[in-house]
């Protein structure tokens, strides 16, 4: 027996052992959604146009009066940052480390090249201001030579960077490299794999359309990726990521790429130029309207507190749309298919009133005989109406379930602001397809 006041330590753990634990220890507290995230920064530094700074802020981002934000950066300085953002999730993943290195040196070498490019121009700017005041020069003036001084210094300031030996080529070939390497060390962690590929799958539904500029793709590209088939595809890998995704965001998604799937569905016709695979005017609207809605699938998929998942009463009103539409669709299937039992039972229940009333004489005993059939029937259908209602509170129960679901997706569905006529609302009315709300003093 230990005297008092001696400490009893378990058995030490071998380095296997050890191992194991830091490794479980390290995906308890992964954050939800990291590997998907890590997916989808990993699209983003193959790719440039997906660094590219958000254009549709109004207004437009001032270099001069704010601070930018991370969708204001320039790809440049957006490549250092995402580099950055490439190590803390992959802080989860040490065995990575070694892939990782060849990336963040790229990286390393592009944020020299952005420093000294910042530095240059500075220097340039504040010594051709210098020289306008001291030339008794306006203030306009002083600022109209300390910026063109500024833009003459940037070409000046990248040589540095070039004997830095950073390239464009380096770069990809180190990211395929690292990419890889991630889905070797996840092929044995289905869930892991799924959440990854779901992060690249999904970046790609969002970014692969474009419009006009380098990379422009056809009508057909967008079609083609909400499509059945490819849809189905980034489906099932939702369904696939489990607990690597937050709890319930994967069905709430899932039914939100369907709702769009409805909407170019019914739009088609007005995306695409008659006899030709060209976009009309409204393509840009779409294409930016898919770019928003990939961030917001983006946030709910990585748990960001900013976006939430509570349906307001917009979504609730289109979910309820869609309940007493399926409701009557279920009706109409059901009276199609089985019309021959219900002609025959009202057949049936004529007939036999008719009998009643032919054959018995006197008021009193016709009345008394509809009130032994009343009864009789009576009888017979609450005892079948409580087996169906019986039958059909689980079912109930389930409708209630989809209803939230639904709610939720359209909470989070941002479909394109396009005004529509008549016939083209019907049309999505009968597909269950929410209109957006635009507001045409703002929407412009």
């Amino acid at each position: 027996m230990p005297g008092a006041g001696t400490q009893i330590f378990p058995p030490m753990l071998g380095e296997e052992d050890n191992e194991q634990w830091r490794e479980a220890r390290r995906r308890a507290e992964q954050p939800a959604g990291a590997v998907f995230a890590l997916g989808w920064l990993m699209a983003q530094l193959y790719d440039p146009r997906r660094r590219v700074s958000v254009t549709v802020r109004q207004p437009a981002f001032d270099p001069d009066t704010q601070l930018p934000q991370v969708a204001d950066l320039a790809a440049d300085p957006k490549l250092v940052f995402l580099a950055a953002e490439l190590a803390e999730y992959l802080h989860w993943f040490p065995r990575l480390h070694r892939s990782m290195r060849p990336v963040t040196a790229a990286a390393g070498k592009k944020k020299s090249e952005v420093a000294a490019e910042n530095l240059a121009t500075a220097e340039a700017a504040e010594q051709a201001a210098e020289r306008a005041q001291q030339a008794g020069q306006p203030d306009d003036v002083v600022e109209a030579e300390a910026a063109a001084a500024a833009v003459a210094a940037q070409p000046a300031a990248a040589q540095p960077a070039a004997k830095a030996g950073y390239s464009d080529t380096a770069l990809l070939d180190a990211v395929t490299g690292l990419n890889q390497a991630i889905l070797d060390e996840f092929a044995d962690d289905p869930e892991r794999l799924s959440a990854y590929q779901l992060g690249l799958a999904l970046s790609d539904l969002v970014w692969l359309p474009s419009g006009r500029g380098a990379g422009a793709s056809p009508p057909s590209t967008l079609f083609g990726l909400f499509a059945r088939t490819q849809l189905a595809t980034v489906q099932t890998l939702l369904n696939g990521a489990g607990k690597q995704l937050p709890a319930g965001t994967a069905t709430i998604v899932s039914r939100s790429l369907d709702n769009w799937a409805d909407w170019i569905d019914v739009n088609s016709a007005r995306l695409k130029v008659p006899a030709a695979d060209a976009w009309t005017a409204a393509g840009d609207v779409v294409l930016t309207a898919l770019r928003v809605q990939g961030w917001i699938w983006h946030s709910v998929l990585i748990a960001d507190p900013e976006v939430s998942v509570q349906p307001g009463m917009g979504a609730w009103v289109q979910a309820g749309s869609s309940i007493a539409r399926a409701a009557r669709l279920t009706t109409e299937v059901f009276l199609r298919r089985f019309w021959p039992v219900v002609v025959i039972a009202l057949l049936a229940l004529g007939g036999l009133l008719y009998l009643v009333i032919s054959n018995l004489s006197g008021v009193s005993q016709v009345w008394a005989s509809l009130a032994t059939v009343a009864a009789v029937l009576g009888s017979g259908g609450w005892g079948l109406s409580s087996g169906v209602s019986s039958a059909f509170d689980g079912i109930g129960y389930e409708i209630w379930g989809a209803a939230k679901v639904d709610a939720a997706a359209w909470n989070l569905t941002w479909l394109p602001a396009l005004t529509a006529t008549t016939v083209e609302r019907a049309k999505m009315e009968r597909r269950g397809v929410a209109m957006p709300q635009i507001r045409k003093s703002l929407d412009i």
